[in-house]
């Protein structure tokens, strides 16, 4: 086995136990305190009856429905198996060795991981206070430069680029060049300045943004996602995807999903809620609070380690960030109202 792979950073996701508790909080991973809709709950249940069957290999139904809610043609949609599966196939079809890919410090680790994987150098783009800095994105820029990642909003930080820093970046950036925006909490968003860059895909052909079922829609476990790219890049995709890449129960679930929209606003409307509840009650304490805007809060605080340790003994697990060489921050999960409250408590009794 290659050095190269050795040493890839191994990803690991927010803990979901403790030993020796019970009725653990989990505020580490971002999921939705609330799983799916009972209209998705009733499909999944219809659907898995018929699990004996291959699914449908195109996701035709599925499309449908995602080129209806975002006013996509359907030769501009691909669904994998998790928006993670569409990144690592972005890097398959876009990265040979000695290739350059760059990235803002502290985002997400899968882009740095299917990078590597494929052969790539990466150069990390500064940032500022956490912040995307464009300047710095544009000026690493060389002529092996293949892919630039944007989470827009970042995981771990929450923070985004405006409209304008995004047009900006997409018009310093040659065509040549694929911008992979990452857009997995955009549905919790809906200030003026933010796009999830959707909107940028018809006139930029090198632009591809990705999405996710696992946050707004509560289906983390059935691994689906799909992204909007030119209808070149998608026929790649599909060139190159598994035969049958996203199951059945996944594509059916999904499109009960994406219409029943009483239930997403349900979920915006409480994530809204406790994310200025938590920024306005975490402000109150020693912690530095940053402006995230996902359905997650992310805060410095003095001694990350004591803090964990405390809220893991009272049963709370939270995401402390030393993957992402962030080592005085942490990330919290927005949880149901009950769980919000048994944090807030637990942190303002430590302090």
């Amino acid at each position: 086995m290659s050095d190269r792979i050795n040493n890839i950073k191994t990803y690991e996701g927010g803990k979901s136990v403790i030993p020796g508790k019970k009725n653990i909080i989990k505020l580490s991973s971002n999921e939705s305190p609330f799983g799916p809709s009972k209209k998705v709950l009733n499909a999944i249940d219809q659907a898995s009856k018929k699990t004996n069957r291959y699914p449908t290999a195109d996701c035709l139904e599925l499309k449908k429905s995602l080129g209806k809610k975002f006013r996509l043609p359907i030769k501009n949609i691909f669904c994998g198996n998790g928006s993670d599966e569409i990144l690592g196939l972005l890097c398959q079809l876009f990265l040979s060795k000695n290739d350059e890919v760059i990235i803002p410090k502290h985002s997400f680790l899968m882009y740095e991981i299917y990078a590597s994987i494929n052969n790539a150098k990466i150069k990390y783009a500064d940032v500022d206070d956490y912040s995307f800095k464009v300047d710095d994105i544009i000026k690493k820029i060389t002529k092996k430069t293949k892919i630039i990642f944007i989470a827009q909003p970042n995981n771990p930080t929450g923070m985004y680029l405006d409209k304008k820093s995004l047009n900006r970046l997409i018009k310093g950036v040659p065509k040549r060049i694929m911008i992979v925006i990452d857009a997995a909490y955009s549905e919790f968003i809906n200030n003026a300045d933010y796009t999830d860059g959707l909107n940028l895909i018809r006139k930029n052909n090198n632009v591809i943004v990705t999405h996710t079922f696992s946050k707004i829609y509560g289906l983390a476990s059935l691994r689906l996602g799909w992204c909007a790219a030119s209808s070149r890049i998608i026929a790649l995709l599909d060139k190159i995807r598994g035969p049958f890449n996203v199951n059945q129960i996944a594509q059916i679930a999904g499109s009960i999903a994406l219409k029943d929209t009483n239930y997403e606003k349900k979920v915006i409307k409480h994530n809204k809620i406790w994310l200025k509840k938590f920024k306005l009650e975490l402000a109150k304490l020693p912690i530095k609070v940053y402006d995230s805007q996902a359905n997650f809060v992310f805060v410095k605080v003095l001694d990350v380690n004591k803090l964990n340790k405390y809220l893991l003994s009272n049963g709370v697990i939270v995401r402390t960030l030393e993957n992402y060489d962030i080592y005085d921050c942490m990330r919290i999960s927005i949880g149901t109202e009950s769980e919000n409250k048994k944090f807030l408590k637990l942190i303002k009794n430590y302090f």
